[in-house]
């Protein structure tokens, strides 16, 4: 009898490769009044996107902004939805405080998908006299596409006009799934580099 062990598996590299990778696009535009206004203190809310991902949003933009030497607070922190908020309180609160700038993130869309791009195969291969057996087993390669859309708008805090608005679109692909601070982060990044960019920073 003679025995082999066949394993057809993908190659590391191109198992590498299809990982996972995310990706942000965003496209901006400045208010006519407001080129080369600059952000100096910002409250961020993310009022469309429900508590747990609001605040990651909210968290990740924070981030970004203080490294780029904004400061920056959370619209849930400063405002709980434990209460009804007027405009009025808001920008009040907000000014006493030295905030010139709210910054609002929209959440437009999202939506995640799967596709098996093929199979691992393993298994064992018997050779009796003239008769082959052969058992293995197959695993599925999936690969997942996530892609989440937002809409971005920086109103002054005095006169309540729109400084800054911008679309953004986030892609995230691969044979991992990519959680929401994944995304947050990639949002974050590419929205601060748009304001960067435009002059606001």
């Amino acid at each position: 009898m003679k025995t082999f062990f066949l394993n057809t598996l993908l190659l590391v590299v191109s198992l590498s490769s299809l990982s996972g990778c995310i990706s942000t696009n965003v496209k901006g535009y400045t208010g006519q009044d407001y080129h080369g206004y600059k952000i100096r203190k910002a409250v961020v809310r993310a009022p469309d996107a429900g508590f747990e991902f609001g605040e990651l949003m909210e968290h990740s933009i924070i981030e970004e902004l203080g490294d780029a030497g904004v400061k920056a607070e959370s619209f849930l922190k400063m405002f709980p939805p434990t209460r009804q908020w007027t405009n009025e309180q808001v920008v009040d609160t907000l000014r006493k405080q030295g905030y010139d700038a709210i910054m609002t993130v929209s959440l437009k869309g999202s939506d995640t998908t799967s596709n098996t791009i093929g199979y691992i195969n393993s298994g064992t291969a018997s050779v009796y006299g003239n008769t082959a057996y052969y058992n293995g087993s197959s695993t599925a390669i999936t690969t997942f596409h996530r892609y989440t859309s937002t809409h971005i708008k920086v109103y002054n805090v005095d006169s309540g006009r729109v400084v800054w608005v911008g679309d953004a679109r986030t892609s995230a692909g691969g044979l991992f799934y990519m959680g929401d601070e994944t995304q947050t982060d990639s949002l974050a990044e590419e929205t601060v580099d748009a304001l960067r960019d435009s002059g606001h920073l």
